[in-house]
Order: C-alpha cells, then sequence, then structure tokens
C-alpha cells in the first residue's frame, strides 16, 4: 500500500482536530495482493472529512461520491470480468492518495466455521507436502481477526497477535500471495479447496479464513435472525441474564477472592503462588458464543463485499452437554439464509462439511454405548440444511476413526468440496461429488430394504459394517447388510441390486428401525459407487423418529434440568448394560445354528 498526504510538513504543524477531520481511510478488506470478485458489482467504503469528495479507480472503472455528514463514505462500481494481471485500486481525497497495488479480479471465498476449518495446513497429514509445493501467486489468503462484538463492525483490525495455540505472531487482517511462507499456518480445508479450484479453472481465487474454535452455530447467526426462531427463545433470553448481570468490579474482586485462596493453598504445599488478577472475567456480551457475536465482530466486518460463496465445518461446541439438535436444525439453515442475505445472493453457493469425528472410535465392543451421543444428530440436521435449500452441499466427513476431535485428514474435506463448487460453479460437471442417499425403507419379516438414490459400494473390499438394527425396544445392535439378490443371469449367477441393502440381526427378529454411521466417530464404509468414484460417504441417516432429548435452557425449572441429565445417563446406562450382554446373546444364537445344521 502507498499512502501519499501531500503537504506533509504544512499538515504535520496543522492542529490535531484538523489532521483527524481529514483524513482519510479505507476498509481494511481492501489492500496489496487481494482478489476482488468478479461479475459483481465491487462495493468500496471508508471514511474521510464530511462533505469530501472521495474519488476511486481500478482498472477502467473511475467514481467519485461524497462523504456523508458523519464522513463515512461507499461507492459501487460496475463489475468486471476475471483478471490475472495485477492491478491499483486508487482513492483520493483531498490532498491524501491511498494506493492498493497488485490487485487480481477473480473468485473470493469464505472458509467459516470453528476449530476443525480453523487448523492450519502445516498441522496436518501430508501438511509439509502442500507447504512446500504453495507457490501460487493467484491464490490470495486473508485471515480475519477473531474478534467477538454485541454489535456489528463494520471493519476489522490488522493484527500481528501472537497465538497461545500455536504458540507464534500471526499476521490478520491483511491479504497475502500464497507462498509457503504464507500458507503455513492458514485453513488447511480452505487452501485444499482454493488450489484445486484453482489449478482447474485457472481463475485467481481469494479464500478469507473466517473462522473461530470452540464456536457455536448461533454465534454465526445475527440477533435479528436467530429472534425470528421461537426454539432459540431460551437461548438468547439465556445470553441476556448473563450478560445484565455482569458487573465487571464484582468479578475481579471475586477473582481477587479465589485467588487468595488458592495462594494460601499453595504457600502449605511450598509453592509459589499465581499472578494475582488484575482484569475480570470477559463480560458476556463479547463472548465468542453470545448469540451474533462472532457473526457481528468477524463476518459482518467486511459484508458489504461482494464474495462468490462459502464453505463451512462446524458443530462439535453443538453436540456437547448441552445440545439441542433439533435447534440446531433450525439455526444452520436460517444461518445459510442469514448470510446470502448478508452478501446479497439469495443463491450464494454453500457447502456444509459435516460434524468431523472425536472421542474413541466405535467398535463391535463398544457399539451401543457410542451412539448414545447427540453427534449424529448435529449431522442430521446439517444434512437437513442442504437438502431444504438450494445451492447447499452437504458432504460428510465422519469417515476418520481417529480418536482426536481434531483429525489430521484435512486435504480429503477440501477435495470433497472442491470436486462440489467445481462441478456446480466452473462447468466441470463430469465430477462426481453427489453423496448417494436412503430413498425408501420396506420393512419384510425379520429384515429391513434400504432403496438409495445410487449405487452403494463399501471402501475397503470388507462386507458392509456400520449399520444398526432394533426392534420397539429401541435396542440398536450391529446388523449385517447385503444387496438384494434381483434374480439370476443365464448362467444361473446371482445378479444383485446395488442400490439396495438387505439389512438384518438374528438378535433382532422383528426389526422397525435402522441407523447408519450413527456415532460421534462412527463404524461405517459405505460409499458412492462407480469404479473410480468410491470416495464420498453416504450421509449418517436413521430411519426412526427417536429423537435426542433437547437440553433445557438455564431458565428451565430445576427438576426439568434434573430430568435431562437423567434422561441421558439412564440411556449411557441400558446401553452398556445391552453391549455387556451382546456376546453372549450372539454366542447363544451361533450355537443354537450350529446345532441346528449339525442335526440336519
Amino acid at each position: 500500500m502507498k499512502y501519499f498526504p501531500a503537504f506533509l510538513l504544512l499538515l504535520t504543524l496543522a492542529p490535531l482536530p484538523c489532521l483527524l477531520g481529514a483524513e482519510l481511510t479505507v476498509a481494511h478488506f481492501f489492500g496489496d495482493h487481494m482478489v476482488i470478485q468478479r461479475d459483481k458489482p465491487i462495493r468500496i467504503w471508508g471514511t474521510s472529512q464530511p462533505g469530501e469528495n472521495v474519488r476511486v479507480r481500478f482498472s477502467i472503472r473511475d467514481l467519485t461520491v461524497k462523504a456523508d455528514a458523519q464522513g463515512n463514505w461507499q461507492m459501487e462500481l460496475e463489475a468486471l470480468p476475471v483478471s490475472s494481471q495485477g492491478k491499483a485500486l486508487v482513492i483520493q481525497s483531498g490532498d491524501t492518495t491511498i494506493t492498493y497495488d497488485n490487485i487480481l479480479v477473480g473468485d473470493v471465498w469464505i472458509c467459516g466455521g470453528q476449530s476443525n476449518m480453523e487448523d492450519e495446513i502445516s498441522y496436518v497429514y501430508h501438511g509439509d507436502m502442500e507447504v512446500s509445493s504453495a507457490n501460487h501467486p493467484m491464490i490470495r489468503l486473508m485471515t480475519v481477526p477473531q474478534q467477538a462484538s454485541p454489535v456489528a463492525f463494520t471493519d476489522m483490525d490488522r493484527l500481528n497477535e501472537f497465538n497461545s495455540w500455536t504458540r507464534r505472531h500471526e499476521q490478520k487482517g491483511s491479504w497475502s500471495q500464497c507462498t509457503p511462507k504464507a500458507i503455513e499456518r492458514f485453513s488447511a480445508i480452505g487452501y485444499i479447496f482454493g488450489k484445486r479450484l484453482h489449478l482447474v479453472s485457472g481463475i485467481p481465487i481469494g479464500l478469507i479464513d473466517n473462522s473461530w474454535g470452540g464456536t457455536t452455530i448461533e454465534a454465526w447467526t445475527s440477533r435479528s435472525t436467530l429472534k425470528k426462531i421461537p426454539a432459540a427463545r431460551g437461548l438468547l433470553e439465556e445470553w441476556d441474564s448473563k450478560i445484565a448481570a455482569y458487573d465487571a468490579a464484582a468479578s475481579l474482586q471475586a477473582r481477587i477472592q479465589r485467588w487468595e485462596k488458592d495462594s494460601e493453598r499453595r504457600k502449605a504445599r511450598g509453592e509459589k503462588p499465581n499472578p494475582k488478577p488484575t482484569e475480570p472475567d470477559q463480560d458476556p456480551a463479547s463472548d465468542r458464543n453470545n448469540p451474533g457475536a462472532s457473526f457481528n465482530g468477524m463476518l459482518a466486518s467486511f459484508s458489504e463485499a461482494n464474495i462468490k460463496g462459502a464453505i463451512f465445518n462446524q458443530g462439535y461446541n453443538n453436540a456437547l452437554g448441552n445440545a439441542r439438535p433439533r435447534l440446531y436444525a433450525s439455526v444452520i439453515q436460517a444461518m445459510i439464509e442469514n448470510w446470502r442475505e448478508t452478501f446479497r445472493d439469495d443463491a450464494m453457493p454453500f457447502g456444509i462439511i459435516g460434524l468431523t469425528p472425536g472421542g474413541q472410535p466405535q467398535t463391535r465392543d463398544n457399539y451401543e454405548i457410542r451412539m448414545v451421543d447427540a453427534a449424529p444428530f448435529i449431522r442430521e440436521g446439517q444434512f437437513k440444511a442442504a437438502k431444504a435449500l438450494n445451492h447447499v452441499c452437504f458432504m460428510p466427513a465422519y469417515d476418520q476413526q481417529v480418536p482426536f476431535y481434531h483429525p489430521h485428514k484435512k486435504v480429503l474435506h477440501g477435495e470433497r468440496m472442491a470436486r462440489w463448487a467445481l462441478a456446480t460453479q466452473y462447468g466441470q460437471t463430469q465430477l462426481k461429488w453427489k453423496p448417494t442417499t436412503l430413498e425408501h425403507t420396506e420393512i419384510s419379516g425379520d429384515h429391513i430394504i434400504l432403496s438409495f438414490n445410487g449405487m452403494v459400494r463399501v471402501h475397503d473390499g470388507r462386507p458392509f459394517e456400520g449399520f444398526a438394527i432394533a426392534g420397539t425396544d429401541r435396542h440398536f445392535v450391529p446388523a449385517r447388510a447385503e444387496f438384494v439378490v434381483k434374480g439370476k443371469d443365464d448362467r444361473g449367477r446371482e445378479q444383485k441390486d446395488e442400490r439396495k441393502l438387505k439389512v438384518w440381526s438374528p438378535l433382532v427378529p422383528e426389526p422397525v428401525a435402522v441407523r447408519y454411521a450413527w456415532a460421534r466417530n462412527p463404524l461405517g464404509n459405505a460409499v458412492n459407487s462407480g469404479h473410480h468414484e468410491r470416495i464420498i460417504p453416504i450421509p449418517s441417516f436413521r430411519t426412526d423418529n427417536w429423537d435426542w432429548p433437547e437440553a433445557p435452557f438455564e431458565s428451565d425449572r430445576d427438576e426439568t434440568r434434573n430430568a435431562h441429565r437423567e434422561a441421558i445417563n439412564t440411556m449411557r446406562r441400558q446401553a452398556r448394560k445391552w453391549s455387556e450382554a451382546r456376546p453372549m446373546q450372539e454366542a447363544r444364537v451361533l450355537l443354537g445354528i450350529e446345532e441346528e445344521e449339525t442335526v440336519k
């Protein structure tokens, strides 16, 4: 950026109020090396002296507007087509000129969500190879500063801040060209996604990392949108009560009192006390999970700009002890519509990466225990949002089978999302991206027939796994699954219908429901079919309506909260009993079959 105030010496001697009033600023979203969205109006905004003319020139566009009475100005240049040639953006007001260089025109994508989107490329499997080869001058990167606010920002800070997680200083709020040095701390999923788009399309790609670990879906949705959802009322009231009750002085005093007690214990053990607190606890109004606060502090800060679309990886913090899957399903759909309204594009492409796994992987030994979890219900809400809205993709991401809730297999997720975007937005219709999904179920005696909208295979050559079946007692057990035989060919060989699976278990003679990949970190090897296309997992599904109990709010009565905890604990105790008893039940069935065969 070049900043040229004319008559610098004269201005230096001017009174301070005059200096402040004459200052020309441009929103920090703009800068050297950025990408401006092609084929959409180019919106630029900033501040200047009230009533002052502001002239903006970019490529063949040239426009002048006047700052309003508060000194704010905004303009909209006519759209431009793709340009891979770096150009200058020149903003002039009075005697001050600001110039940003090496700006391209292409597609700008938001990479949003929480920590699994935030995880940097150098952290994941094969990340070192990706970093070493990241010389892509037409890919441009920006990481939005992580800020939460009860009111919407119109600009972002430019920071070089210390990250306590990575223990490194990181630059945020400015654009950079994609180099090995610039990319190593950027979103892994975002980079892989953007790299593939650029390599296939040849179009300049701008990537905006707008993620923050530990955030809920409500944090990324504006308050005005949440107020339209009746089920969100309790959550909003809960946070409003926290905000109203906050007292900074009392908070600091309480921290000091806790510190004094802790210091006494440490001294008694011969340990050195921690430093005395000097700041109160965080104001809940600025908490990242105050509903709408991350939306306000991050997304809103550049919402005047136009973009191409967004990809989103979130869900973990909505799948914990206070999980409310039905509310989540309503909010994520509303959030997507909220973002589209914010960026003035009701058909903005939006890609949802399903909740990634975490915790102990599901096995046959702990099968029932791992099914008692809110996580698959959250995935179900994500899938439903994609079905309900146009131009929205849901891409499953549960197929990790690793215990850490930050699984390192991020390259795969970026590639899968790129398939969807390339096929639907860049004309690469030969690329397969749609997950095969369940269309119909039929109970037939002691088994259930599942019909899919495409052919189904396994990705590992083993029998199907991850299916569970239950009777009216709601006791799900591991089930066998095989293709339905539709007849024989002229040589007497069985012909299998690869769109239909027969699911059964000898432990469930009268089944009523099936679930698939139904755990936080589930078993499941079913994928879409095709010789080279076994890359997209089948989304988790269930055929029952036995919902997860929604967590109550703090305003609910004690007996309601206690009943919720007890309901979940009861399910877990029952699942443990079932899991412990099942091996003996399976052995009895097996022995019974062997005895019958021996008699024959």
